[in-house]
């Protein structure tokens, strides 16, 4: 596999296409998608506001929640969000960090990623302990400031939502066929996929993927694309994503 950082469209925030904005805001109407779930958020201002913003043109979602794993990153999702009232970011893990860590040591695509050499990924000296480190490290960042320690302490008492949140929220919606979003940092894509097709079942719902040219998703595209359940409404491979529909 190939560095990401050194693709020259590389980057950490979902690519901004009219294209996309426009097959969504066409499938929240002709669909009427009132629930979305996302993972990744980061600071709130890459795929999550572009959602927010298709959203809001469109009409407002009756649940949007988005997951984001980092405490920094959450409270200044939070804060660049405040625009959107209808969005909801939670902080806490996607998966549980036992199962993701399991799945990093079991992974025969990172453990033998020369294999593929037209996928990107982060590192290609160590991957395996460097998405460890991701994962293992991802809440537990400590503030340098005694205040801040304090303030993260009093968070996680009243905000943090714990581990498996992707499959509690999409238990939560998976018969009203909901928008997923996945976008997580790091090696764990094709458990997240894992995780949204074993909860989802023969469900209906809509699929969208960020940066299925790197290890999180080349997996997941090529699912997509053998499975006769899926219908891919969009694909933009240069730039790393795809729309599809669970049929």
């Amino acid at each position: 596999m190939k560095l990401y950082s050194e693709y020259s469209l590389g980057s950490i925030s979902m690519h901004d296409s009219p294209e996309l904005r426009q097959l969504l805001s066409q499938a929240i109407v002709r669909e009427r998608i009132v629930h979305v779930i996302e993972t990744g958020t980061y600071e709130g201002l890459g795929s999550t506001r572009f959602l927010a913003e298709t959203f809001a043109s469109t009409m407002a979602p009756k649940s949007f929640v988005t997951i984001e794993t980092n405490w920094r990153s959450w409270r200044r999702a939070r804060r660049n969000l405040r625009r959107f009232p209808f969005v909801r970011p939670l902080w806490g893990r996607s998966l549980r960090t036992r199962q993701a860590l399991e799945f990093l040591e079991t992974d025969q695509c990172l453990r033998e990623h020369e294999r593929y050499p037209d996928i990107f990924i982060d590192n290609v000296e160590d991957p395996v302990t460097f998405y460890r480190r991701e994962i293992a490290g991802g809440v537990g960042d400590v503030p340098k400031s005694l205040h801040r320690r304090a303030l993260r302490e009093l968070h996680r008492v009243v905000y943090y939502r714990g581990e498996g949140l992707l499959e509690r929220c999409l238990r939560r919606v998976r018969d009203e066929c909901p928008l997923v979003v996945l976008d997580s940092a790091g090696g764990v894509g094709w458990l997240e996929f894992q995780t949204l097709t074993t909860v989802m079942q023969q469900r209906r719902y809509h699929l969208l993927l960020d940066d299925v040219h790197h290890l999180k998703h080349f997996r997941s595209l090529a699912r997509i694309r053998s499975d006769p359940a899926f219908r891919i409404i969009g694909l933009d491979e240069r730039h790393g994503w795809v729309l599809a529909t669970h049929e």
